[in-house]
């Protein structure tokens, strides 16, 4: 016989890991600014490997609860999809670190702080969407995205202009280099914030 109650208390969980992997992706990046608004300090990236290992964790967990679980609050493919998204956000912000704490040094001039506050409040309305999809509010999540869209485009834009700044003459070619890397890795982590919203919307409206 199924237990209804059971299956409410899975609900619940796969609910509460969705927003556990989120919340590490949140720790990550507040660690990424704090590493960054310190220029020219030796990075340490202790916070970002236990941040991302957590993530992996909950992600392992979800999966294992996937294959063990008969009934999902929603698709499974969707929660698949949903956890594969955060699950990179930290693993690219991670890729960040590992390369600025190398150069760290050569570029203590380039303020990457507005670029990572710009993640952090992506972040900060990604966590919220994870939040409102266990809630199954539309509104919400819609009004969300429309922010997070918003905050993306303004942010694509200030990136834009920081890259233009590498192709000024005289500007040091190996330099330019470093920190085009960097911005990309920026780039791609704003991109996979915006994926994983994209996942979040599609399931509401879907279910809707």
């Amino acid at each position: 016989m199924i237990s209804f109650q059971r299956l409410l208390g899975r609900e619940d969980e796969f609910f509460g890991l969705l927003e556990a992997s989120a919340s590490e992706c949140m720790a990550v990046i507040e660690a990424l600014r704090r590493i960054v608004s310190l220029p020219g300090e030796k990075a340490s990236l202790e916070e970002f490997v236990t941040a991302r290992r957590r993530d992996k964790e909950v992600t392992q967990k979800l999966e294992e609860m996937l294959i063990h679980t008969f009934v999902t609050p929603i698709e499974r493919e969707d929660l698949e999809q949903l956890a594969e998204k955060l699950y990179k956000i930290p693993k690219t912000v991670e890729k960040f670190a590992e390369r600025y704490s190398l150069v760290v040094q050569r570029v203590t001039d380039v303020a990457f702080e507005p670029h990572a506050a710009a993640l952090s409040q992506g972040m900060g309305l990604l966590l919220q969407m994870v939040k409102a999809l266990k809630a199954g509010d539309i509104n919400a999540v819609k009004a969300r995205q429309t922010d997070l869209r918003t905050l993306a485009r303004g942010a694509e834009t200030s990136l834009a202009e920081s890259i233009a700044l590498l192709y000024q003459p005289n500007y040091d070619a190996l330099k330019a280099i470093i920190v085009k890397d960097l911005y990309d890795l920026i780039e791609r982590t704003l991109e996979r914030i915006r994926e994983a919203a994209a996942v979040i919307a599609h399931v509401l409206l879907k279910n809707s």
